[in-house]
């Protein structure tokens, strides 16, 4: 006997990537011109290891490439914004905080979410050695106490993002995520940043 019902697929998360090999390597020339001394944000430090980071106001600079940088991004979360809502609209958006940090041998960074602010970003600007590790591990945010068959459509714990030179990914704040431990001699460098919207036109 067939019966009627209405089926909702509740709590997904959006989670956007884009690529820009050339932008990826300006923005690696022009950290290669800037001085860095361990974690200079003094943000979380016990999370970090083997790690170098920057100030959280690296997009406050007005040089061309970080200019270039702000437009980018800001183009590609309008672009996110207008798909989810199937609008054709424009935002005025905010960069909360920016910075980068270098990972040498043995780097890594514990699990981890961003707060003040709607959109968070990671743009791999150089990836090192791929088979090394170093990739990004995106948890679940739906957590189940009990776990059977019947749990099965909802049992996937992470999502697993290979860095690439110039790959960017966008996501929302609230999914906690971390770096596995980068075994590489190359150094790995990353631009991470965090967005909020201020207004819509």
């Amino acid at each position: 006997m067939s019966k009627n019902f209405k089926k909702n697929l509740l709590f997904s998360s959006p989670f956007f990537e884009f690529e820009n090999v050339n932008l990826a390597s300006k923005l690696h020339q022009h950290i290669n011109t800037l001085n860095i001394d361990g974690i200079e944000s003094n943000v979380a430090n016990q999370v970090k290891h083997n790690l170098s980071e920057s100030k959280f106001d690296f997009f406050n600079s007005e040089v061309d490439v970080i200019k270039e940088t702000r437009t980018f991004l800001a183009s590609c979360l309008k672009d996110i914004l207008n798909n989810l809502y199937n609008t054709d609209d424009d935002y005025k958006i905010a960069f909360t905080d920016s910075w980068y940090h270098i990972g040498t041998k043995n780097s890594s960074h514990d699990l981890h979410a961003h707060i003040n602010c709607s959109w968070c970003g990671i743009f791999y600007i150089q990836s090192g050695e791929l088979d090394k590790g170093g990739h990004t591990f995106f948890c679940n945010p739906i957590f189940s106490n009990f776990l059977d068959i019947g749990t099965v459509h909802h049992n996937d714990t992470e999502h697993i993002v290979i860095p690439k030179n110039g790959k960017l990914v966008f996501f929302p704040s609230y999914l906690k995520h971390f770096q596995s431990i980068y075994e590489g001699n190359e150094q790995r460098v990353v631009v991470a940043f965090n967005c909020s919207i201020l207004e819509k036109y």
